[in-house]
């Protein structure tokens, strides 16, 4: 008697959580006299919030608070190539993340994410702004002082190859002279600036507008990120990992997207109501 009033204070205190109250398959309830069928209502799972995402190398990491529901089964994520608009189904997770690694670097994409219960009841997909543009990135290259080793001095960060220092498509150089080490923007129309200490590319989020290097050099130091913007608007990130001699190891990031200064997006966006659809079967893009 006592487990039947305790049973529907339970389920009552679901249903009122926006939770459907499901009970099936459990042998302590079978051998206690309590449920044995399973029902189900038509109340979804709540909406999920804070979503927020982190560029990555032809993949993006999206992130959100977990939804605190007994029912919850887990989270359908859908993609959209706009903030409003139809939104494409590309995957589920039994987690609060999940890694798209269909993206395609260069092309900005928008997530939003829906809950779903053991019953099949999924929520309205999340208001959250969440968009994000991919981008190429590497670790431990290497260059080799312009004064000694000129034809190992330069980056072409498009190509993602080491090129001649003063080769048309380089972006920037390593050198060392009498006054140290440095790094210099290869041309009269990239600039450059020190970003400071950093101990990941991914500590560098956006290029700001603000704080470029009047000269064409800065001094190249271990453990420093700088910021190129190149001839041809594109930004990039630079991290010095050692300086060895006469050689540099660095890693890089690189945003394809002409004039997105985004290097990696990790911030939450206002919420919104964007309006967005999520596209029906055998409807086209």
């Amino acid at each position: 008697m006592k487990l039947g009033i305790i049973m529907t204070i339970i389920a009552l205190i679901l249903i009122s959580a926006g939770c459907d109250f499901y009970c099936c398959d459990d042998p302590y309830y079978y051998d206690h006299g309590g449920c044995s069928d399973c029902w189900c209502d038509d109340n979804p799972p709540p909406v999920p919030y804070n979503v927020h995402s982190v560029t990555g190398d032809n993949s993006v990491y999206i992130y959100w608070n977990p939804v605190s529901c007994w029912d919850l089964e887990g989270y359908d994520i859908y993609r959209g190539y706009g903030p409003t608009g139809y939104y494409d189904y590309i995957g589920s997770s039994h987690s609060a993340s999940f890694t798209d690694l269909t993206a395609d670097n260069g092309q900005t994409y928008y997530y939003a994410i829906a809950s779903y219960d053991y019953c099949g009841n999924e929520s309205e997909l999340s208001v959250d702004l969440v968009y994000d543009t991919p981008r190429p990135e590497g670790y431990s290259y290497y260059l080799w002082s312009a004064e000694s080793y000129p034809a190992d001095a330069g980056y072409d960060l498009s190509a993602y190859s080491v090129v001649d220092w003063d080769y048309p498509t380089c972006d920037f150089y390593f050198g060392y002279d009498s006054i140290g080490y440095y790094l210099n923007a290869a041309n009269d129309y990239t600039d450059i600036m020190e970003w400071g200490y950093a101990s990941s590319i991914y500590d560098v989020d956006f290029a700001p507008e603000t704080g470029w290097s009047p000269y064409a050099d800065v001094e190249a130091r271990e453990g420093y990120a700088y910021i190129i913007w190149t001839a041809d608007n594109h930004f990039a990130t630079v991290l010095i990992r050692d300086i060895t001699g006469e050689r540099v190891t660095f890693d890089w990031a690189y945003q394809a997207d002409p004039g997105n200064p985004e290097l990696k997006i990790a911030r939450e966006k206002p919420s919104q109501t964007l309006g967005h659809e999520i596209r029906q079967e055998g409807e086209s893009r």
